[in-house]
């Protein structure tokens, strides 16, 4: 059951995207909701050098915490590297990670000995936030060397509640911090960031809009905006349910609420493949205003395929070179027959393959596949660009 501390924690972590800064404070907010001495949020992002995240709860001393790194850094990454890529959020003791039984043996450790001394935990826990393997992020956290047991079932459960949250706020922030490191400012750089962008107040208006969305709007072809500047589907069911899901974002953002994203689809006059939308809480207090609770609102053009990259997807899910070239004809919008012309293979062999493609990906269809794509590759313009 989430209390109003769990809701206002919750609504603090979609801060961070705006305000990096302010991991540390959150994470100190955190380890005392699940009992634990300390906690600490890795993010590395292979494709992106700009997205990285490494911080602890305060209580840890960074000369001790490099000290450590250097000493076992090694076997921790390869434990931690084992644990991001587990197929579901929950957290895993070191214990059970290890493979051990006894207080005994995981306490002759000499990882565990040198935190029980110099930190003064002993038991540790960490859960995989990204399920979609594009970048490995873990949250950690540590309990008191005192503690004969590592975790209860009940602290899972309670730190189980912020998972998503803490996923989806690094999942913005990798956006946000591309952008802020190639241009000046996040808000002031929506425009090179190529999927439709609206960043929404407490009533459900726009009060913010990348030149993608405007192109959106403009094109009339699925979603339009009201004489209040409210986003309009078309349909009335569509309509109904993007408002209910905004309505939640806001509610989150305003500690009154625990939905970390949604997602829906909106059909299209045109008859194209639907606008995929994604909708997420955001907080600020600064580039917007002072006290800013609100909705941040994507929508991507399936239909846009000329920034959409296949790059790097063959190595994360393991496609062979003939999957990898059918993933990316798929990207660009082919149908089955053309794709066959162009590989000079029968429409069976294409069917065969785009069938490992969404299996080994885990989507569904063509849009999920290029939703997927802009994860692995932002669509956001070089920095050379903006010289």
């Amino acid at each position: 059951m989430l209390s109003q501390q769990h809701m206002d924690l919750i609504s603090s972590i979609y801060d961070l995207p705006l305000q990096p800064d302010g991991w540390q404070a959150v994470l100190d907010q955190f380890a005392p909701t699940i009992n634990a001495t300390g906690s600490a949020i890795m993010a590395v992002d292979p494709h992106y050098s700009e997205h990285h995240i490494n911080v602890t709860t305060s209580n840890y001393a960074p000369e001790l915490s490099m000290e450590y790194n250097k000493l076992f850094g090694a076997d921790e990454k390869v434990n931690y590297a084992k644990i991001a890529m587990e197929p579901k959020r929950g957290f895993i003791t070191d214990m059970e990670s290890l493979g051990m039984e006894s207080l005994e043996e995981q306490a002759n450790l000499p990882a565990v000995q040198w935190l029980i001394k110099n930190f003064g935990v002993r038991h540790r826990a960490a859960s995989c936030l990204n399920l979609k393997k594009i970048w490995m992020d873990l949250l950690v956290v540590q309990f008191d060397k005192d503690r004969d047991y590592p975790i209860t079932d009940h602290e899972r459960e309670t730190g189980s509640l912020f998972l998503g949250h803490f996923a989806k706020s690094i999942e913005l922030d990798r956006a946000f911090s591309v952008l802020r490191s190639r241009f000046d400012g996040v808000l002031t750089a929506l425009n090179r960031y190529h999927i439709g962008i609206f960043v929404l107040s407490p009533n459900g208006s726009v009060v913010v809009k990348n030149a993608e969305a405007d192109r959106i709007l403009e094109a009339g072809d699925g979603l339009t905006l009201s004489r209040d500047a409210r986003l309009q589907p078309r349909g009335d069911t569509e309509r109904s349910e993007l408002k209910e899901i905004i309505t939640r974002a806001v509610s989150t953002a305003q500690a009154q609420d625990n939905r970390a994203e949604s997602l829906m689809t909106l059909p299209r006059r045109s008859g194209a493949d639907p606008y995929i939308v994604e909708v997420a809480p955001i907080r600020d207090h600064g580039e917007i205003e002072t006290e800013f609770n609100g909705a941040l609102v994507f929508v991507i053009d399936p239909a846009k395929t000329d920034v959409v990259s296949t790059e790097g997807m063959q190595m994360l899910y393991q496609l062979t070179g003939a999957e990898s070239e059918i993933c990316k004809l798929i990207a660009e919008g082919m149908e089955t027959d053309d794709m066959a012309d162009a590989r000079n293979i029968t429409r069976e062999t294409v069917r065969s393959y785009i069938k490992q493609i969404l299996h080994k990906t885990g989507v569904n269809n063509r849009a999920q596949l290029v939703r997927l794509a802009l994860n692995v590759n932002l669509p956001i313009d070089p920095a050379a660009q903006d010289e």
